[in-house]
């Protein structure tokens, strides 16, 4: 998955939007983890705005939904923890509400993770399936994109504000 996550890089570092930035985070995870959609959040204080998602069937996910992250433990931890969660329907001790969410979106598993910026969780990513969940190799080559798409956007951010 190198030359995956080099060619995904490659094609972040070619926005020069924040917008462009976001929607190309979640066409590439999409494309590399075989997933069905993704989508990206902001966090602001315990609230998660959604702002960018890319769904390869091109039907809308929850654009411009709100939720709150205390509303959701594994979604919580991410957010506090900055390590990236995954889960399944399949899994006996999934958590009822973030089951119940990925069910009503019709998605069977879910990979969470930062956004990065410096220290701070910006944003959350969520990368959905229909299959089984997310492999440790799969998790890895996301955390890297999530990681590079956090300095970019950084970068991004710098730019505007000087």
């Amino acid at each position: 998955m190198p030359e995956e996550f080099e060619r995904a890089a490659a094609a972040l570092e070619r926005e020069t939007t924040v917008r462009g930035l976001l929607v190309a985070t979640c066409r590439e995870l999409v494309v590399m983890l075989d997933a069905s959609a993704c989508a990206i959040s902001r966090v602001v204080g315990d609230l998660l705005i959604g702002l960018e998602e890319f769904a390869l069937s091109g039907s809308p996910l929850s654009h411009g939904h709100e939720f709150l992250i205390s509303d959701y433990p594994l979604t919580r931890e991410v957010v506090e923890q900055g390590e990236a969660r995954s889960m399944s329907l399949q899994d006996q001790d999934a958590d009822a509400r973030e089951a119940a969410l990925l069910e009503k979106l019709g998605f069977q598993s879910l990979l969470m993770m930062c956004l990065p910026t410096g220290k701070e969780c910006w944003g959350l990513i969520e990368v959905y399936g229909n299959g089984s969940r997310f492999d440790h190799r799969q998790v890895a080559v996301a955390e890297r994109v999530a990681v590079r798409a956090g300095e970019l956007l950084g970068e991004l951010e710098r730019g505007r504000a000087g």
